[in-house]
């Protein structure tokens, strides 16, 4: 098998096995600091696990590695996932996973003022059509806490788009460890903020079942550019949104109102198509 299959596949994987978590996370059905709480535990253990298993004798000197930028990244990336949960539960998951699924397109503009990356003219007006796609999903919202969900995913995604520009910037570090500082400081939030710790015995199955998949997706994902270039990675994120989307309304059944359906089908289309001809750019 070719390196570049390889990373196919690894990415494929990654973005697949985090299809399911906000369908998780809802079924779960619970108070969302209290969740938040234990995500972040099992989160963490498993992104250790993961890093026992991985590197052995080497685990600790990995931890140390990541330096004050791992721990910037880990929260960061902590933040970004505390958003998400809280945005899920105030509103629909499939206009969560719309807005989220911006992602690559607000790496590309917070790397041009962090960076000085000038994104081409393509990747302007793809963020163009995007942002626009997203005004009418949220358009649609027509109660203070919808409205409050889809600020908070709008929160989640330009999180994000910091988060993964400094991992860029440190590249040569692996900061597959910084994950478990997400864990943690997600724990935090919930600590600080739940009026209870307890969990149903269904509730904490799911949840624990949630943090596994994200912390295997996470480490795919983050190994999958040393196979091949970032933005064949990002092909496969709109996917994830379809499926995620797919999968609320046949497991949730969520109904979308027509401006999130419409604005939804202008991302989703905008992403691929940016993905794709960003990937034959990377080639060539």
């Amino acid at each position: 098998m070719s390196n570049h299959l390889k990373g196919l596949l690894i990415a494929f994987f990654g973005v697949l096995v985090l299809t399911p978590e906000g369908i998780l996370v809802k079924l779960a059905d619970s108070d969302s600091f209290t969740i938040l709480f234990w995500r972040g535990i099992f989160f963490a253990l498993s992104i250790l696990i993961i890093l026992f298993i991985s590197y052995r004798s080497r685990a600790f000197n990995e931890i140390k590695s990541i330096g004050k930028e791992g721990i910037l990244i880990g929260c960061l990336t902590g933040l970004g996932g505390a958003t998400f949960i809280l945005a899920i539960h105030y509103t629909t998951l499939a206009k969560t996973l719309v807005i989220i699924s911006a992602s690559p397109l607000m790496v590309a503009l917070v790397s041009f003022f962090l960076l000085k990356e000038k994104p081409k003219l393509f990747t302007w007006l793809a963020m163009v059509v995007v942002f626009f796609g997203i005004y009418i999903v949220m358009s649609g919202d027509t109660s203070g806490l919808n409205l409050k969900g889809s600020l908070l995913a709008l929160a989640s995604v330009t999180t994000g788009g910091f988060s993964f520009t400094l991992l860029r910037k440190y590249k040569e570090v692996n900061m597959v460890p910084a994950m478990a500082i997400n864990g943690l400081f997600i724990t935090t939030v919930g600590l600080l903020f739940a009026e209870s710790l307890v969990l149903t015995s269904q509730a904490m199955t799911f949840i624990i079942i949630s943090s596994i998949l994200v912390a295997i997706s996470f480490t795919l994902i983050t190994i999958a550019p040393q196979y091949i270039p970032a933005p064949e990675v990002a092909i496969f994120f709109p996917m994830g949104t379809v499926i995620g989307t797919l999968l609320a309304w046949l497991i949730l059944k969520e109904e979308l109102s027509n401006n999130a359906i419409f604005g939804g089908v202008v991302v989703i289309l905008t992403l691929f198509i940016h993905s794709i001809y960003s990937a034959r750019q990377s080639k060539n």
